[in-house]
């Protein structure tokens, strides 16, 4: 019988040992495999003194399964003189700096970076890593570029103007950057609104390139106010300066609707229609109905607007005379009501 080595029955021996000892597992998962998920809303905002670069915490690993905790994120910059910007070839970074996080992800949590070493007249591009550990990088986030400008200060002079269909906004352009060097150049600009029962100021559809602005608002709310910026066009960077202070006044909306016109009453079978021809105007939404009886005494018979263009007063009346007459109501906040039509009567016996 042939012999077999001592050191290969001692591999056999381990081997077997091994295999025994571990039962089933899950086969080795290969370094990288769990690295984190991309990053994929990177942003940027230039600013007086730099430009402010954000980006939200993931919360993932790149397969779906949840990211215990994150070391550190490697935001990457490259930067070169705007007059040989290659805006086509690839970034060429540096050493990264490292945001230093040791922590696991919180819902929500957004990392906010302001890089006050750009300088004006050179153009940048960003890209962000997340670090789990040393062989767990996620790969490289969406990218940013923008060539850096300070920004144009805020208009001056803001003021609005309240008319029937809108507000008229008008302002001056700012004289200078916010670095203090004269601005002679052209601008467009950007008109954020508020109104009187939101919290958050949102901006207009698009921007303008006059210094006047017509906002076209039928609806009226207690106050709707108003900011304006101003945006430098740099390369290819629109460049947005801060916000002027506020205007803030009173819209009217429509406030001069017509009243319906054509006003007839009938006796029915159901009670007394009151009839009128429809107002045809954008907003109106119905219609008040008043009756005034005998004795002098008015009420509003409808508590809510009725769309339609009858009424049928259903109410059980004393013999006399009882005159109707209707006002249009619009959709406005609060609403707007015509001044009432031409009154009708009607003899109850």
């Amino acid at each position: 019988m042939k012999k077999i080595p001592l050191i290969l029955c001692l591999c056999l021996i381990t081997v077997s040992f091994v295999l025994e000892g571990c039962g089933r597992k899950r086969a080795p998962v290969p370094p990288g495999t769990l690295r984190p998920e991309r990053i994929k809303d990177l942003s940027y905002k230039i600013v007086k003194d730099g430009a402010i670069l954000s980006w939200s915490v993931p919360r993932r690993n790149h397969d779906g399964s949840p990211l215990s905790k994150i070391k550190e994120f490697q935001l990457f910059k490259a930067e070169i003189p705007v007059d040989s910007a290659c805006l086509e070839c690839p970034p060429e970074y540096k050493k990264p700096i490292i945001i230093k996080y040791d922590k696991k992800p919180e819902p929500g949590k957004k990392i906010v970076y302001e890089d006050t070493t750009v300088r004006k007249g050179f153009y940048y591009t960003y890209q962000v890593k997340t670090v789990k550990g040393l062989f767990n990088v996620s790969d490289f986030s969406n990218k940013v570029s923008f060539a850096w400008h300070s920004p144009p200060k805020a208009p001056v002079n803001l003021s609005a103007k309240v008319f029937e269909d809108g507000v008229e906004l008008s302002w001056l352009a700012p004289s200078s950057f916010e670095d203090g060097e004269p601005l002679d150049q052209p601008l467009s600009y950007r008109i954020y609104r508020r109104f009187g029962d939101e919290n958050e100021w949102q901006p207009l559809p698009g921007t303008t390139h006059k210094n006047h602005f017509f906002d076209k608002i039928r609806r009226t709310y207690r106050t709707v106010s108003y900011k304006v910026a101003a945006i430098f066009h740099y390369i290819d960077t629109d460049i947005e300066g801060t916000m002027s202070p506020p205007v803030t006044v009173k819209a009217r909306g429509l406030q001069n609707i017509p009243a319906p016109a054509n006003i007839s009453v009938a006796k029915t079978r159901d009670g007394i229609r009151i009839s009128w021809s429809p107002v045809r105007r954008p907003g109106i939404i119905g219609y008040y109905i008043f009756r005034k009886d005998p004795s002098g005494i008015i009420i509003q018979l409808n508590s809510s607007p009725v769309a339609t263009s009858f009424f049928v007063d259903r109410t059980l009346l004393d013999p006399g005379r009882y005159t109707y007459w209707v006002t249009s109501i619009d959709d406005s906040y609060p609403p707007n009501q015509s001044r009432p039509s031409k009154t009708v009567s009607i003899v109850v016996k």
